[in-house]
């Protein structure tokens, strides 16, 4: 693992114009989000399957970057030119990419009525509306103030139901980690790379990807924490954002580098099994 953790820094820093599109995804889908928040439901959902659409564009353009980030034997060609890739990624993987959402989406569904399910029945509802709850949310003080209104009945129900919020979202993203790379390497059908994607996160490498999972997971704990404690003012608050947009690619990289290694170019050759 610790041979990946250097190497995906080395790709990463040779090929930081992997952030370009990410950056510019972000701009432009906040700017959207904020712009197209107003309206009717017509409206609101049409705004969201444009959003979808943007959103496949970059994941099917940027995956393919990734692909010959990691892939890509060395050479003396300037490492800027792979943003020429993107719009060939564009093409290329545009349909894959909304069908692999798609599957996303179904598998959230199930992930999400199958913990509902588990929370009803061993936890209970805590009779909080949704309405209330957002409310409480828009600040620290209507936090404080909002869980001072409840009781500790509540709050135990609450606390509980984070819980089940949190595995189940972390079971979510631990199926969901090599869907990506499988459907760049593997197969351009969306549901064939997901059962591939399934099919290596539960091989013989399993506790190689736990590993992997949990150095993301503890590693974006982290960087969230201190995010939140020192990106207080507008130096730090940039300067941490650069942060996270180089975290974002590197673990981008990370995992696109990790499964080449393990499941395609497997001991030095290329799987056949591919």
């Amino acid at each position: 693992m610790l041979k990946h953790i250097k190497k995906s820094f080395a790709l990463t820093n040779k090929y930081i114009i992997l952030a370009t599109p990410l950056i510019l995804f972000s701009l432009f889908s906040s700017l959207y989000i904020l712009f197209s928040s107003r309206g009717n439901l017509i409206n609101l959902l049409i705004a969201a399957c444009l959003f979808i659409l943007m959103l496949t564009a970059f994941l099917a353009g940027w995956s393919y970057m990734l692909k010959l980030c990691v892939s890509k034997e060395e050479t003396n060609e300037d490492a800027n030119l792979l943003i020429k890739e993107f719009p060939a990624g564009v093409g290329e993987y545009f349909l894959p990419v909304l069908g692999l959402l798609f599957n996303v989406f179904i598998v959230s569904g199930i992930i999400f009525a199958l913990f509902h399910f588990i929370g009803m029945k061993f936890i209970g509802n805590p009779n909080i509306s949704v309405q209330d709850l957002s409310q409480a949310l828009t600040s620290i003080e209507s936090t404080a103030k909002f869980l001072e209104s409840l009781s500790p009945e509540q709050l135990t129900r609450l606390y509980a139901w984070n819980i089940i919020i949190a595995a189940g979202l972390g079971i979510e993203y631990f199926l969901l980690l090599f869907c990506l790379p499988a459907l760049s390497f593997k197969s351009h059908n969306p549901f064939k790379a997901f059962l591939l994607s399934i099919k290596d996160l539960f091989s013989k490498s399993f506790f190689k990807n736990v590993l992997l999972y949990l150095i993301l997971f503890i590693s974006y704990v982290i960087l969230s924490f201190l995010t939140s404690l020192f990106g207080l003012n507008v130096v730090t608050h940039f300067i941490f954002t650069l942060v996270n947009f180089y975290y974002l690619v590197y673990i981008a990289v990370l995992v696109y580098a990790y499964y080449y290694d393990n499941f395609i170019r497997v001991g030095g050759k290329f799987d056949e099994r591919v």
